[in-house]
């Protein structure tokens, strides 16, 4: 009975844990998804991105589209040689690496009516709980005439930054805390027997 108890408890946690590394869904626009009137810039600002998270553009086929493009194609609005075309109307779409991507919608006029979106995507799983990295520019080197510090000297002022795990790594760590998890339980099971 308490070999039967402990399993249970054992797959239930397991259950639990399993939704923590799981991507997540992001449907660009929320409920007025892929089209005109929503400001995409506060859309993509108010959600943090991971590898292994998706994107879905829902849109009406025949009227938008949605074209990934290199920056400067998305700063210009230019349609002309884009990475990857999606015409579907319900387009899901991986971010499997960190760094920016660019999509707007290819039909004239629609990208510069707003229909443009660019997501920073962080290193790490949606599990990861670390602050995302800020996209202000690094400041310019101080050009004083003092002398630079020899390599062994940190100033007190610069953070050091602290590289952000992998979701592999998240999923890794959690199989084996589960695995203990669950040896100490049928271990604890045969005690209690």
């Amino acid at each position: 009975m308490a070999l039967g108890v402990a399993a249970m408890a054992a797959l239930l946690i397991l259950c639990a844990c399993n939704n923590y590394a799981e991507a997540t869904d992001y449907t660009v626009g929320d409920g007025q998804h892929w089209g005109f009137g929503v400001n995409y810039g506060d859309w993509a600002s108010s959600k943090t991105f991971h590898a292994g998270d998706n994107l879905v553009f829902t849109y009406a086929s025949a009227a938008h589209n949605v074209l990934e493009v290199q920056q400067s194609a998305y700063d210009s609005c230019a349609t002309s040689n884009p990475i990857h075309t999606y015409t579907g109307g319900n387009t899901q779409i991986s971010l499997t690496s960190a760094g920016t991507r660019y999509f707007i919608c290819g039909f004239p006029g629609h990208c510069a009516g707003g229909m443009k979106v660019a997501v920073t995507v962080s290193a790490g799983s949606s599990f990861t709980s670390a602050p995302s990295k800020s996209s202000a520019p690094a400041p310019a080197p101080n050009k004083s005439s003092a002398p630079a510090p020899s390599p062994s000297t940190k100033s007190p002022s610069t953070p050091v930054p602290v590289p952000e795990p992998t979701s592999a790594g998240h999923v890794s760590q959690m199989k084996d805390m589960l695995g203990l998890l669950f040896a100490s339980l049928i271990s604890m099971s045969f005690i209690l027997a």
